[in-house]
């Protein structure tokens, strides 16, 4: 989920998260057992598009978003293809669902809550059965909506990251590094500067620690803080080993060997070695 935020002149989104359903609905695996995507609702007067990349629906207020949405999602995956490769959109997966909700109460119902809480600033959220394959992005419409061209383009880019991790297996990272990564791939090609990504991060006063996961709550006050030296310390891993596949192999072996292990394989000592190096690295952007 994404925190709406005035970035410079472009309005962006400074806190998303993936939402992972503990327990499958019912239905969920098809007759060889393999998971399927989560189911949608069907909404009043619904409108669809569908692109190579991604199939869109939604309420028909919502038109021309979706169809954009549609659209957009093509130049947006292929930013995920160059840095995760393409084995997650293969087959039955080639497309990625965007269900766009007509307004909060509306997103509450499509996500399954009872409740609207830090919804308001939610631009878009990941979901699917917990260790399967997410190929649903749930989308409030009247947040994507006030958001520039630029601006839907990262967020959308953010969410196919984590349907591109999570229907490659690879869902159990660090949440830090989860977003972090998310963020990097984004924003790579945008020329913004780090000040514009990540304001109020570079603002704060230097971490003791890598953010937690409670930190990246939408309805928090310092969310936006927590995605922004999340993407600092993906920075700092990326110029650290050099190339989009050492960083993916990274990010693979927090999975595989757990955090330690993969930050030794980078060449740090330990986390505290890398939490120094990440210090440093939240300064000289903040200085740049």
């Amino acid at each position: 989920m994404r925190r709406v935020l005035i970035l410079g002149a472009v309005l962006l989104l400074a806190a998303l998260a993936v939402s992972l359903v503990e327990d499958p609905a019912p239905a969920t695996s098809s007759p060889t057992g393999s998971p399927l995507a989560p189911e949608t609702t069907q909404q009043p007067t619904e409108v669809n598009a569908i692109s190579d990349r991604c199939k869109a629906n939604g309420p028909e207020q919502m038109r021309e978003l979706i169809e954009q949405l549609a659209e957009l999602c093509e130049p947006a995956a292929a930013t995920v293809d160059q840095a995760w490769g393409t084995s997650w959109a293969q087959g039955s997966r080639q497309r990625t669902q965007l269900t766009i909700a007509g307004g909060v109460d509306e997103l509450a119902e499509l996500l399954k809550r009872t409740d609207t809480k830090g919804l308001v600033e939610t631009a878009a959220v990941t979901v699917g059965p917990k260790n399967a394959p997410a190929d649903a992005v749930f989308v409030n419409g009247p947040a994507f909506v006030e958001l520039s061209d630029l601006g839907r383009e990262v967020v959308l880019t953010h969410e196919l990251v984590h349907v591109a991790a999570r229907a490659t297996g690879d869902s159990a990272a660090p949440t830090w590094l989860e977003e972090g990564f998310a963020d990097y791939v984004a924003y790579r090609y945008t020329d913004l500067l780090p000040r514009q990504v990540a304001e109020e991060a570079l603002a704060a006063p230097l971490p003791e620690a890598l953010p937690a996961t409670d930190d990246f709550d939408a309805a928090g006050a310092e969310v936006a803080v927590a995605y922004g030296r999340s993407w600092a310390a993906v920075m700092l891993l990326a110029e650290r080993l050099g190339s989009d596949a050492a960083v993916k192999s990274f990010y693979e072996r927090t999975v595989d060997a757990g955090i330690g292990d993969a930050l030794r394989s980078a060449g740090f000592e330990n986390e505290n070695d890398f939490v120094q190096a990440w210090r440093q690295e939240i300064e000289e952007l903040a200085a740049a």
